[in-house]
C-alpha cells in the first residue's frame, strides 16, 4: 500500500512540474513606463509612445493618459523608445536594456516644435480692366445675318 502512495505522489509531482514549464515562458517580460512632460514640466496627455525591440523590430506602443503616464508590457531586450505629439519635437531614447521582471521608468521631456505652416497665394487677371474704358460685345453669326443691308 505504501508503494502505491509513493507512485501517486511521484506522478502528481511530475504532472505539476510539467505544467509549471509554460509559466517560465511567460516570465520573459518586463514593464516599461514613465511620464511625458513638456519643457515647463506640465504633463502631456495623448503622446504616442513606441518601444521598438532592436533585435527583431517588433513594436509595442501606447498613448499617455490624462496624467501624462504610460505603461507597456514588453519582452526582454534592448529597445529604442520614441515619443511623438503634434506641435512637439519627437524624443528618441536608444539602447534601453530591459531584463526579466524589470520595471523601467523612462520619463521623457518634449520641447515645442516649430510650427510648419505653408501659405500659398495665387492671383488671376481681373475680369474688368480698370485702366482702359471701352464698350464691346460679342456677336454670333446669326446676328450678323440679320443686320440690314
Amino acid at each position: 500500500m505504501g508503494s502505491i502512495v509513493v507512485k501517486r505522489l511521484i506522478f502528481v509531482v511530475a504532472i505539476l512540474t510539467i505544467l509549471g514549464f509554460p509559466v517560465v515562458g511567460y516570465a520573459q517580460e518586463a514593464v516599461l513606463g514613465g511620464t511625458v512632460t513638456d519643457s515647463t514640466g506640465a504633463v502631456l496627455p495623448g503622446v504616442t509612445v513606441k518601444a521598438v525591440l532592436e533585435a527583431t523590430g517588433n513594436t509595442f506602443d501606447t498613448v499617455t493618459d490624462s496624467r501624462g503616464a504610460y505603461q507597456i508590457s514588453v519582452r526582454i531586450g534592448v529597445y529604442k523608445i520614441t515619443a511623438e505629439l503634434s506641435g512637439f519635437r519627437t524624443v528618441t531614447r536608444q539602447g534601453i536594456t530591459l531584463l526579466v521582471g524589470q520595471t523601467a521608468a523612462i520619463n521623457m521631456q518634449m520641447a515645442p516644435g516649430g510650427v510648419a505652416e505653408t501659405v500659398t497665394v495665387t492671383g488671376e487677371a481681373p475680369l474688368i480692366d480698370t485702366l482702359r474704358s471701352s464698350v464691346g460685345s460679342q456677336t454670333d453669326p446669326r446676328q450678323v445675318q440679320e443686320l440690314p443691308s
